[in-house]
């Protein structure tokens, strides 16, 4: 028996669809998905699912074929993967009208 820690990837992904969505209805989308993704963030148009790295490329080909959301038509676009939360939210979602950070300051401090 392998006493290994699973390792993790975070797939972040934006929606374009002709509203923003609740997080009810992504969450519905994912359950028909295979691997099972977990959803970790969403947010309107944008959010970050989690599957382990044996299956990172099967979840981002899932995310892809969803065509439907809500009754709506969709297009999923995968916009990067990373092996943390931190480093997938700060590289792939973040926020336009954040003020930019200087540079060597360490937020998390």
């Amino acid at each position: 028996m392998s006493t290994r820690r699973p390792r993790y990837r975070y797939i972040a992904f934006r929606l374009e669809g002709p509203r923003p969505f609740r997080r009810d209805e992504v969450l519905e989308a994912l359950r028909t998905t295979t691997p099972r993704l977990r959803l970790v963030d969403f947010a309107g148009t944008s959010g970050l699912v989690q599957t382990n790295h044996l299956d990172k490329d099967a979840a981002i080909h899932a995310l892809t074929a969803i065509g439907t959301m809500g009754g709506e038509r969709v297009r999923v676009t995968t916009v990067g993967t990373s092996g943390t939360i931190r480093a997938a939210t700060r590289k792939y979602l973040s926020r336009v009208d954040s003020p930019p950070r200087e540079p060597g300051k360490n937020p998390y401090k």
